[in-house]
């Protein structure tokens, strides 16, 4: 099963955490138990792999996952990302290595309204 999403970058999500959406709870690695986190490996839009530590609240209803700072903040700097640029992150079921991650971060092209990757 693959899944899809794209979000324009907000302040917190440059400065430090990425937000998922609680849809992705069924696509993401699973969570041990007893923990509250698990490592999302990932390649880019250029074949450059990522990892990501994921956690998820322990307390409350709203689970929604996270991108936590350290690895989230390599790939921002690294990519110069900056408030309103996109993030898009794909997953894609595979049988043999299990479910592949890759995330795109791009900027807008205004001259011709465009996004491109970085």
């Amino acid at each position: 099963m693959a899944s899809h999403f794209e979000k324009c970058l907000t302040e917190t999500d440059v400065v430090s955490r990425f937000a998922l959406p609680i849809s992705w709870l069924s696509v993401l690695p699973p969570i041990e138990q007893g923990s509250h986190e698990s490592h999302l490996q990932v390649t880019d839009g250029f074949g450059f792999f990522w990892e990501f530590c994921c956690s998820i609240r322990r307390v409350g209803r709203y689970r929604k996952p996270v991108l936590q700072s350290e690895g989230w903040l390599k790939f921002v700097n690294h990519k110069g990302l900056k408030v309103g640029d996109k993030i898009v992150l794909d997953s894609e079921a595979n049988h043999f290595r299990g479910t592949q991650f890759r995330i795109r971060a791009q900027k807008l092209n205004k001259e011709c309204d465009q996004w491109l990757d970085v």
